[in-house]
Protein backbone atom coordinates (compact mmCIF):
# COMPACT_ATOMS: atom_id res chain seq x y z
CA UNK A 1 0.00 0.00 0.00
CA UNK A 2 1.35 3.23 -0.37
CA UNK A 3 0.53 6.82 0.77
CA UNK A 4 0.66 10.05 -1.34
CA UNK A 5 2.71 12.41 0.55
CA UNK A 6 3.64 16.25 0.19
CA UNK A 7 6.38 16.60 2.00
CA UNK A 8 8.21 15.18 5.90
CA UNK A 9 9.88 16.91 8.16
CA UNK A 10 11.92 15.05 10.62
CA UNK A 11 12.77 15.73 14.24
CA UNK A 12 10.54 18.89 14.31
CA UNK A 13 9.57 20.20 18.06
CA UNK A 14 6.30 22.25 17.01
CA UNK A 15 3.95 19.81 15.49
CA UNK A 16 3.19 17.79 18.48
CA UNK A 17 4.70 17.37 21.73
CA UNK A 18 8.22 16.11 21.72
CA UNK A 19 10.43 15.32 18.92
CA UNK A 20 8.20 14.11 15.95
CA UNK A 21 8.93 12.40 12.86
CA UNK A 22 5.72 14.43 10.76
CA UNK A 23 4.35 13.41 7.15
CA UNK A 24 2.32 16.23 5.22
CA UNK A 25 -0.32 13.89 3.29
CA UNK A 26 -0.89 15.10 -0.10
CA UNK A 27 -4.88 15.37 -1.09
CA UNK A 28 -7.98 17.24 1.12
CA UNK A 29 -11.59 17.15 0.27
CA UNK A 30 -12.31 19.39 2.89
CA UNK A 31 -10.78 23.10 1.30
CA UNK A 32 -11.22 25.19 5.11
CA UNK A 33 -11.17 28.68 3.87
CA UNK A 34 -7.80 30.53 4.95
CA UNK A 35 -5.85 27.18 5.14
CA UNK A 36 -2.16 27.18 5.38
CA UNK A 37 -1.63 24.23 3.75
CA UNK A 38 -3.24 25.04 0.07
CA UNK A 39 -0.28 23.26 -1.63
CA UNK A 40 -1.79 19.89 0.01
CA UNK A 41 -4.68 20.04 -1.44
CA UNK A 42 -4.68 18.51 -4.77
CA UNK A 43 -4.69 14.47 -5.14
CA UNK A 44 -2.71 14.11 -7.99
CA UNK A 45 0.62 16.34 -6.86
CA UNK A 46 2.94 15.06 -4.08
CA UNK A 47 4.62 11.83 -4.55
CA UNK A 48 3.74 8.46 -3.70
CA UNK A 49 5.80 6.77 -0.96
CA UNK A 50 5.58 2.85 -0.20
CA UNK A 51 4.45 2.51 3.48
CA UNK A 52 6.88 0.49 4.00
CA UNK A 53 9.83 2.59 3.35
CA UNK A 54 7.70 5.36 5.48
CA UNK A 55 7.61 2.50 8.44
CA UNK A 56 10.87 1.86 8.29
CA UNK A 57 12.28 5.55 8.14
CA UNK A 58 9.89 6.35 11.23
CA UNK A 59 11.02 3.55 13.08
CA UNK A 60 15.03 4.22 12.28
CA UNK A 61 14.22 7.95 13.42
CA UNK A 62 15.61 8.87 16.75
CA UNK A 63 11.85 10.67 16.81
CA UNK A 64 9.70 9.78 19.89
CA UNK A 65 6.66 10.42 17.89
CA UNK A 66 4.52 10.75 14.21
CA UNK A 67 2.46 13.92 13.16
CA UNK A 68 0.08 13.39 10.76
CA UNK A 69 -1.46 15.75 8.70
CA UNK A 70 -2.09 17.66 5.87
CA UNK A 71 -3.95 17.65 3.37
CA UNK A 72 -6.32 15.35 5.05
CA UNK A 73 -5.15 12.07 6.67
CA UNK A 74 -8.78 10.52 6.65
CA UNK A 75 -8.82 10.87 2.55
CA UNK A 76 -6.53 8.53 2.95
CA UNK A 77 -7.61 6.10 5.37
CA UNK A 78 -6.59 2.59 4.39
CA UNK A 79 -2.87 4.33 3.97
CA UNK A 80 -2.88 5.71 6.91
CA UNK A 81 -4.43 3.01 9.05
CA UNK A 82 -1.75 0.57 7.75
CA UNK A 83 1.14 2.75 8.99
CA UNK A 84 -0.23 4.08 12.16
CA UNK A 85 -1.52 -0.30 13.34
CA UNK A 86 2.34 -0.86 12.72
CA UNK A 87 3.50 2.08 15.08
CA UNK A 88 1.35 1.99 17.55
CA UNK A 89 2.91 1.60 20.63
CA UNK A 90 6.07 1.92 19.20
CA UNK A 91 5.84 5.77 18.68
CA UNK A 92 3.24 8.48 20.08
CA UNK A 93 0.71 9.10 17.52
CA UNK A 94 -0.91 12.67 16.77
CA UNK A 95 -3.31 13.00 14.59
CA UNK A 96 -4.73 16.14 12.83
CA UNK A 97 -8.20 16.21 10.68
CA UNK A 98 -10.36 18.71 9.59
CA UNK A 99 -13.39 16.39 11.07
CA UNK A 100 -14.63 16.61 13.57
CA UNK A 101 -14.68 14.41 16.64
CA UNK A 102 -18.03 13.13 16.44
CA UNK A 103 -18.06 12.85 12.51
CA UNK A 104 -14.58 10.36 13.34
CA UNK A 105 -16.65 8.63 15.65
CA UNK A 106 -19.83 8.34 14.25
CA UNK A 107 -18.56 6.87 11.26
CA UNK A 108 -17.91 3.05 11.26
CA UNK A 109 -14.84 3.63 8.35
CA UNK A 110 -13.17 6.77 9.70
CA UNK A 111 -13.62 5.51 13.52
CA UNK A 112 -11.10 3.14 12.99
CA UNK A 113 -8.36 5.40 13.46
CA UNK A 114 -9.30 6.23 16.84
CA UNK A 115 -7.67 3.18 18.39
CA UNK A 116 -4.33 3.57 17.24
CA UNK A 117 -3.75 7.24 18.39
CA UNK A 118 -2.58 9.20 20.87
CA UNK A 119 -3.91 12.68 20.38
CA UNK A 120 -5.99 13.62 18.16
CA UNK A 121 -6.26 17.16 16.91
CA UNK A 122 -10.06 17.51 15.07
CA UNK A 123 -12.44 19.76 13.58
CA UNK A 124 -11.87 22.37 10.41
CA UNK A 125 -9.77 25.52 10.63
CA UNK A 126 -11.26 28.23 10.92
CA UNK A 127 -9.25 31.42 10.41
CA UNK A 128 -11.49 33.66 11.57
CA UNK A 129 -10.34 32.18 15.28
CA UNK A 130 -6.74 31.60 14.50
CA UNK A 131 -4.75 31.06 17.51
CA UNK A 132 -1.47 29.89 18.66
CA UNK A 133 -1.87 27.19 21.16
CA UNK A 134 -1.28 23.30 21.82
CA UNK A 135 -0.98 22.28 18.60
CA UNK A 136 -4.43 23.57 16.75
CA UNK A 137 -4.50 25.94 14.53
CA UNK A 138 -7.94 27.51 15.36
CA UNK A 139 -9.52 28.01 18.62
CA UNK A 140 -12.85 25.32 17.46
CA UNK A 141 -10.61 22.80 16.82
CA UNK A 142 -10.58 20.24 20.00
CA UNK A 143 -7.55 18.31 20.91
CA UNK A 144 -8.26 15.11 22.07
CA UNK A 145 -5.59 12.70 24.29
CA UNK A 146 -6.77 9.15 24.20
CA UNK A 147 -4.37 7.12 25.84
CA UNK A 148 -1.90 7.50 28.79
CA UNK A 149 0.99 7.83 26.39
CA UNK A 150 -0.77 10.95 25.17
CA UNK A 151 -1.75 12.57 28.42
CA UNK A 152 1.86 12.13 29.76
CA UNK A 153 2.90 14.34 26.87
CA UNK A 154 1.10 17.36 28.24
CA UNK A 155 4.03 18.30 30.84
CA UNK A 156 6.07 18.81 27.52
CA UNK A 157 7.57 22.46 26.52
CA UNK A 158 5.16 23.80 23.38
CA UNK A 159 7.25 25.40 20.68
CA UNK A 160 5.40 27.68 18.62
CA UNK A 161 7.68 28.09 15.10
CA UNK A 162 10.42 26.76 13.51
CA UNK A 163 12.82 27.74 11.16
CA UNK A 164 14.54 25.40 8.44
CA UNK A 165 17.09 26.17 5.92
CA UNK A 166 18.00 23.91 3.46
CA UNK A 167 21.50 23.84 2.81
CA UNK A 168 21.83 22.70 -0.55
CA UNK A 169 19.18 25.10 -2.50
CA UNK A 170 19.22 28.04 0.56
CA UNK A 171 15.24 27.37 0.80
CA UNK A 172 13.79 28.60 4.17
CA UNK A 173 10.97 26.37 5.73
CA UNK A 174 8.78 27.77 8.77
CA UNK A 175 6.51 25.58 10.10
CA UNK A 176 4.07 25.38 13.53
CA UNK A 177 0.54 25.74 13.59
CA UNK A 178 -1.12 28.77 12.14
CA UNK A 179 1.93 30.52 11.40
Amino acid sequence: MNLRINHVLENSRVQGPGERYTIWVQGCSLHCKGCNNLDTWEFDKGKLVENNFLIEKILSSKTSGLTITGGEPLDQLESVLEILRKLFLKKNIFLCSGYTYEQIKSDERKKQILDYIDILCSGPFNYTKKCVSKWKGSDNQEIIYFTNTGKKLLDLPIYKREYRINKKSGQTLITGFSV
